[in-house]
């Protein structure tokens, strides 16, 4: 043991340069979000329909900024404060009043400073005739990105400080020349070299200055690099013994098997794993070479780093698996990996009732389910802005054209899956946006005597699905609130549930890039 604990310090630190260097050759990646760095939310606080957007800066310490609309022309007041989950609203500070935005009714916005990285609620409050309400959104504040000097600011602060050198230097050779001469009178010969040697003795001093502070700033560079935010390394393996295929995906970071956290950040990912949705884990497979193969999984906790699933008649291929997981902290996370599917085998089955997959390509705005119902996206063009509000509206019907009534599909009406076709955009949506609800709960419910590591997941896993609606039936109009980040071809599958039957439709579209704002 004592040569393992010696090697171990070393292993941690290689580990931490090799995720600095996947940092940088990744896209954007934010906890729980692949290329999707804002936060979307709509709800209700109290008697008021709000929809909380919330682009976090991407560093820390950074400045969000949060935009509220509300509906409703009573609203007083409305202010957002950040709390971060283990020092609670006593531990936090004071709620910033958002201000009214000119030329858009309704819309609220306020900036709020996140000075150090973790898990955090942003709890925006609407007060108005009607009375007051709270809605909680969880946001996971981490640095994913490292911001680069502006070229023309760097040459202007080079000319600054060659400017600033030669002043320092004319300075030293007045000091040890002019300085010591009578009034009046030049100095000596002698009086000039003593100039000359201060001058040289001090560029040399500030040139040894200028070297250990730029060694200083490449350290504390490479510390923040270290730093940045990368979800938990993870593979995915496929079993056959017995004759069936059976997906094994497994936690393979040392963070996370060893428990221990090396940054700031860290400590809110290594908590337990709670259910969200009733689940602890969402996987979402999509064929790489072919988005028409789809599927949604809910793996079986083998031990506390490796999920099982079966794959029933999902065909064979190279697949990319996304893996949404919430720990206790309400800090989400999206595990990534590839796998290679061997072909169906006639054992092949789903090993959980709401596991679903699905085949075939999109058709446009309507796509007809296997019951004879359709499915339409309101309003679908061919192509969006990336950026803008796509507010993405389906509506189910039945066979005569009536809005259909939908059973609850993990306690929502819907759900949506958004995929861009190179894997560097993936999300999952709700009709609430792109929160984890069992993150909105863990903010939510956490008491102060929960101290210990377990303690809220337990109380969470006693009631997995606290907190989601419970109508036995939904309406079959509902909305997605969203931006799509980035330019490119998009694929996005929408579920719900008919009777016992889980259903996808897929719809593609098109995002180009918006206009660059001055």
């Amino acid at each position: 043991m004592g040569a393992l604990d010696d090697t171990r310090p070393a292993l941690m630190r290689i580990t931490r340069w090799a995720r600095a260097v996947v940092v940088l050759a990744i896209a954007v990646v934010t906890s729980g979000h692949v290329g999707s760095p804002d936060t979307w939310f709509q709800g209700e606080a109290g008697p008021y329909p709000v929809r909380v957007v919330v682009r976090l800066p991407g560093v820390v310490p950074g400045l969000a900024q949060i935009d509220i609309t509300v509906t409703g022309d009573d609203v007083q007041r409305v202010t957002a404060q950040p709390v971060i989950f283990d020092a609670g609203k006593e531990g936090a500070p004071p709620a910033d009043d958002a201000t009214p935005v000119a030329g858009r009714p309704g819309t609220w916005h306020a900036e709020l400073w996140f000075m150090q990285p973790g898990s955090f609620s942003v709890n925006v409050e609407v007060t108005g005739a009607r009375g007051s309400g709270t809605v909680i959104v969880p946001v996971a504040a981490v640095p994913v990105k490292q911001i680069g000097l502006y070229p023309w600011l760097g040459r202007l602060l080079a000319a600054l400080g060659a400017l600033l050198f030669i002043g320092a230097l004319t300075i030293l050779r007045a000091a040890g020349a002019e300085s010591l001469a009578a009034p009046g009178a030049a100095p000596t010969p002698e009086r000039r070299r003593v100039g000359f040697i201060y001058s040289a003795v001090g560029a040399a001093l500030i040139g040894l200055g200028l070297y250990g502070a730029r060694n200083w700033w490449n350290a504390v560079e490479r510390s923040y690099v270290a730093e940045l935010y990368t979800p938990f390394a993870a593979a995915a393996t496929v079993d056959t013994t017995g004759g069936s295929r059976r997906l094994n995906f497994s936690i393979t970071d040392s963070t996370w098997r060893l428990r221990r956290a090396r940054n700031y950040w860290e400590r809110f990912s290594i908590a337990p794993l709670v259910p969200d949705h009733g689940k602890l884990m969402h996987l979402f497979l999509v064929k790489k070479d072919a988005p028409a193969h789809f599927a949604h999984l809910h793996p079986a906790s083998q031990d506390s780093s490796t999920f099982v699933a079966g794959l029933g008649s999902l065909p064979a291929g190279t697949y990319r698996a996304f893996a949404d997981v919430v720990h206790e902290t309400g800090m989400p996370q999206t595990l990534v990996a590839e796998v290679e599917l061997p072909s169906p085998a006639l054992r092949d089955t789903l090993t959980d009732a709401d596991d679903s997959i699905f085949e075939g390509s999109a058709s446009g705005a309507v796509v007809t389910l296997p019951d004879g119902a359709t499915i339409t996206w309101e309003g679908k063009g061919d192509t969006l802005v990336a950026g803008d509000d796509a507010r993405m509206t389906f509506v189910v019907r039945e066979k005569d054209g009536a809005e259909a009534q939908l059973a609850p599909y993990l306690g929502m009406p819907g759900h949506a899956v958004v995929y861009r076709d190179d894997g560097q955009v993936y999300i999952h949506l709700h009709p609430n946006g792109t929160i984890s609800m069992a993150a909105q709960q863990a903010l939510g419910t956490r008491q102060a005597t929960d101290t210990l590591p377990g303690m809220l997941a337990r109380r969470m896993a006693a009631d997995p699905m606290a907190g989601m609606q419970h109508a036995p039936a939904f309406s079959g109009r509902f909305v997605f609130p969203y931006a799509f980040p980035q330019p490119g071809r998009y694929r996005v599958w929408v579920q719900v549930k008919r009777g016992n039957a889980i259903m996808t439709a897929p719809f593609d579209v098109g995002v180009v890039a918006g206009a660059v704002e001055p």
